[in-house]
């Protein structure tokens, strides 16, 4: 009798483990689909929401229907003069051992203390100087028409909430806070926060 109800309980607790084992793999699956699909459309989605007009040379902005809805002069800008160290919608090495996704924006390296500079006109409306994110020491700033900047892995941040900016203000220097590689900028520009091409809205290259 002992022996019978010992193999009716083990016989459970495998059908038990099968069951849990396929309810957890359904519901992660969506997870799964949506780390897959945001990794490889992330170039799409930037360029369905800006793109530079061929004939009069202006960044057009979208929104989520195409529609265009406001437009705006390339800059010439860069936050700081260096090399680029990892490109937008990048993914492999070190971003696929760290578990991390596409990347999100440019990353410019140069010499720690660096001054770092808003790629256009604008408002501040973050400055994180605790540093306790993946970001580091960062600040943001608002350009209007849904447009942001986001500049992260300062050494310092140089900038107040809602102080108005301009390419050439200094809103704070080079460093390595966050979870970073070495002392470069992360150069990031969101529409409706999303992450799109910075280069969409650039001129040159930051090498000067």
């Amino acid at each position: 009798m002992n022996k019978l109800l010992f193999g009716v309980i083990v016989s459970f607790k495998k059908e038990a483990y099968i069951v849990l084992g396929t309810l957890a793999f359904i519901l992660f699956l969506p997870l799964i689909a949506v780390v897959v699909i945001s990794n490889a459309g992330v170039a799409a989605v930037s360029q369905a929401l800006v793109a530079i007009n061929p004939v009069t040379h202006l960044v057009e902005i979208f929104d989520s229907k195409g529609n265009k809805i406001d437009e705006r002069e390339l800059s010439t800008a860069w936050p700081i003069k260096g090399t680029i160290t990892d490109t937008f919608g990048s993914f492999g090495g070190f971003r696929v051992n760290l578990g991390l996704g596409s990347h999100t924006a440019i990353d410019i390296g140069a010499n720690a203390g660096t001054p770092i500079t808003p790629f256009a006109k604008g408002k501040v409306v973050m400055v994180d100087n605790l540093g306790n994110t993946a970001c580091g020491l960062s600040v943001r700033v608002d350009h209007g028409g849904n447009v942001e900047s986001l500049y992260c892995h300062m050494s310092k941040t140089n900038a107040t909430l809602q102080q108005e900016v301009k390419p050439g203000d200094v809103i704070g220097y080079v460093g390595s806070t966050g979870v970073s590689t070495g002392n470069h900028v992360h150069f990031q520009v969101n529409v409706h926060g999303i992450p799109v091409n910075p280069r969409t809205f650039m001129v040159g290259e930051p090498n000067g």
